[in-house]
């Protein structure tokens, strides 16, 4: 048992450290852009959701932000993120505790590749090769693990859940832990995620059929089919929502992190930068994003022929190494997926894995000096288009060119390599070659992390401490909204005592509205003029306090709001001077302005207004819907508002709902004449929800049944009808 535990333990511990590494150069690694921004204030929400106890799927306060359905990444079926949200409130110091977090799934990530490795046959020793080096590749630490965190952990499940997958599949293991995998990578709510792995369900369905094994291809659909369920409860909502949400749907190419060949011819050398169009109008994210591991050049030391003989019987690997390969080279904007980039990781692992088979199952029995001369001419070809990307880093890509070629011929030689005769010792070089091979993984983040030490992401400099993010709006009242917004709170780190952005908001105490959205609404955007971020312009202090054509009241009426913070330095001195009729100043300091109502008004989510001749009473509201008692209304009937962006999914019971929506973000309800006395009903439902229940049955259904053939199994007699079903075969697995 020590030795089969000895190299995935050590794999995972490897790992680990070497993710380590960044933190000596930036303690904060870990800790920028949508990590700052989005996760950490999401994270300490779903945790107060699910102390609460709140199973709410709608939040009208934070209105375009708070359809968690359409946004994702929310955790309403995520139990892994429950318990992380949990965790932050009783964390501290949020750059601890996510830093914390990451390493875990950077853990996760490295056992999940040794173990798929293993499922397709590679060597303990090259397994762990390939579950150290995964995880540690360019963008993964400076991309996804450092700010992209959603997406980081599903990527992490996902080796995993494809292993786990191929256990079921091809060895008859138990369901439940593959099962348990898909919930946890697809509850995260990440596309991406969710749609690499249909590749890998899919793909398992081909190598099932190839095989010609019933039983084979009876579990691989089972396990594609629970998957797809549970990716109908969680992104179904989100498909039907997408319609009227200002996400981009058609195919179009800013250039914007698109990935070309040039970059990919690179992927050996652990320093640069590639040439692709980054945020802020950069050429270049001055990090080697598209890294992949110094030894790719090892595939020289492969028997080719026998190798294309060991694929054929492990087809799905280069199925999925296929896929992500055309997913990374696709334009910037491909329907309502953007940046392919954000692929690299799925490209990364699937290459490594079948170098880890390859060297496990297709080692050259003899290695001349052309194989090493091949493997050092790969390693300085892929130094020459990292220079030509990044010439100005043309020093370290000669260092580390050096020692790659270096560490190419201590691996030659360990392996036998130059020898007439067969050297008996080199029966246990493959463990002594992984050795080596690991530690040079980890040892090249040393220059790597020297030369780029943070994220080519964006530092905002907010706070470390929880508790910071507490002080803010101590005055505030009801529902706030703030007009402008922090701009380079690195370099104005004086700005966080007083004011926050996008979900940072979720950790204070005030309701604010200007949370992060990745979906939004136009019309709600273009209203209020807010970004994804939830900064606005400077004019809209003016445009809340603008009568709106159709319902005859302001702006700030109608989203319910009784407090409004003046980023000074994006509001115009001339108009934050002016204090509105029925407005006080709460705070002036040489930063903001906080004003308040003298008489507050309700928060979002109820009656807002009604048409003429129509007046309700509101009986009461809550996140998921309001009701009203309908007191007048006139001979044509009547138009209720409220203060609810019309997400499909609300419905109404004793009216209906109007065919466009009020002041032209509200949620409008028609009432019939004649209804004087009637109660109506407005409450939110997940948008398919029968169909998502139905799913949700099914689930139990088809895992019970394949949990109880398996238990069959063991009453039946040897080959018969049971135990045929449920037996594996070991074609492909180890």
């Amino acid at each position: 048992m020590r030795s089969r535990l000895w190299w995935p333990v050590a794999a995972v511990a490897t790992a680990i450290l070497g993710a380590m590494i960044p933190l000596v150069f930036d303690p904060r690694f870990y800790f920028v852009d949508d990590t700052q921004s989005g996760a950490m204030g999401q994270w300490y929400e779903i945790g107060a959701r699910f102390l609460a106890g709140d199973w709410s799927l709608i939040a009208p306060t934070v209105w375009q932000s708070g359809n968690y359905l359409a946004e994702g990444a929310w955790g309403i079926f995520s139990p892994p993120l429950w318990l992380i949200g949990a965790g932050m409130h009783l964390a501290t110091d949020a750059v601890v505790y996510m830093t914390a977090v990451k390493l875990v799934f950077i853990g996760i990530a490295a056992f999940g590749v040794w173990l798929l490795a293993r499922t397709f046959g590679a060597k303990e020793s090259w397994a762990a090769v390939a579950a150290v080096a995964v995880p540690l590749t360019g963008f993964t630490l400076y991309i996804d693990a450092a700010s992209w965190v959603n997406g980081f952990m599903a990527w992490a499940i996902w080796p995993l859940a494809w292993a786990l997958t191929r256990r079921a599949v091809f060895q008859a293991k138990s369901p439940i832990l593959p099962l348990l995998a898909f919930m946890g990578l697809i509850g995260i709510g990440y596309v991406h995620a969710t749609l690499m792995l249909a590749a890998v369900l899919a793909a398992t369905i081909v190598e099932a059929f190839l095989q010609k094994h019933r039983p084979t291809i009876v579990r691989a659909f089972a396990a594609a089919t629970l998957a797809g369920l549970f990716a109908v409860i969680v992104h179904l909502p989100g498909l039907l929502v997408a319609p009227v949400t200002g996400r981009a749907s058609g195919i179009g190419n800013s250039g914007l992190l698109t990935v070309s060949l040039n970059g990919l011819a690179a992927s050996s050398t652990p320093v640069g930068s590639p040439w692709m169009k980054f945020f802020s109008g950069l050429d270049a994210p001055g990090a080697p994003i598209l890294y992949i591991a110094w030894f790719l050049p090892l595939l020289a030391f492969v028997d080719w022929r026998t190798l294309v003989a060991v694929l054929r019987s492990r087809v799905s690997i280069v199925i999925v190494l296929a896929i992500a390969l055309l997913a990374v080279l696709l334009p910037s904007d491909f329907g309502p997926l953007r940046f392919p980039v954000r692929l690299m990781p799925y490209l990364s692992a699937s290459i490594l894995v079948i170098l880890a088979i390859a060297l496990s199952l297709a080692p050259a029995l003899r290695l001349g000096r052309a194989r090493l001369g091949a493997a050092a001419a790969v390693t300085v070809g892929s130094a020459y288009f990292a220079f030509s990307a990044a010439p100005q880093y043309w020093k370290w890509i000669a260092v580390v060119t050096v020692v790659s070629i270096a560490m190419l011929y201590v691996v030659y030689r360990l392996l036998g390599g130059g020898r007439r005769s067969e050297n008996p010792a080199r029966r246990n070089a493959p463990a002594l070659v992984a050795v080596v091979v690991i530690g040079t993984t980890v040892a090249l983040l040393v220059p790597q992390h020297h030369i780029t030490g943070s994220s080519p992401l964006p530092d905002y400099g907010n706070p470390s401490l929880i508790a910071d993010y507490k002080t803010q709006y101590t005055d505030a009242v009801g529902d706030v909204i703030v007009v402008g917004g922090v701009r380079n709170g690195d370099e104005h780190p004086e700005y966080w005592a007083e004011t926050l952005m996008a979900n940072m908001f979720y950790i204070n105490d005030a309701s604010v509205q200007n949370a992060y959205s990745a979906v939004y609404y136009p019309a709600y955007q273009s209203g209020l003029c807010m970004q994804y971020n939830g900064s606005t312009c400077g004019e809209l202090f003016e445009k809340l306090f603008e009568v709106q054509p159709q319902t005859g009241k302001t702006l700030v009426d109608l989203i319910g709001v009784s407090t409004i913070q003046l980023v000074k330095a994006i509001v115009p001195e001339e108009t934050r001077d002016e204090i509105p009729d029925g407005w006080h100043v709460a705070e002036d300091t040489e930063l903001t302005r906080l004003l308040v109502r003298d008489e507050p008004v309700a928060p979002a989510g109820g009656v807002v207004w009604s048409s003429d001749g129509t007046t309700v009473t509101q009986l009461s509201e809550d996140a998921m819907g309001a009701s009203f008692r309908v007191d007048s209304v006139g001979s044509d009937g009547g138009t209720v508002a409220l203060s609810r962006i019309p997400w499909p999914g609300y419905e109404v019971e004793g009216a209906t709902l109007t065919k466009d929506p009020v002041e032209p973000f509200l949620l409008g309800v028609h009432v019939e004449p004649g209804s004087e006395g009637t109660v109506v009903h407005v409450s939110y439902h997940a948008p398919g929800y029968p169909v998502e229940l139905a799913a949700g049955a099914l689930i139990v259904l088809i895992g019970a049944a394949w949990a109880v053939l398996r238990r069959l199994r063991r009453r039946d007699a040897a080959n018969g009808p049971f135990d045929r079903l449920v037996a594996g075969t070991r074609a492909t697995a180890d």
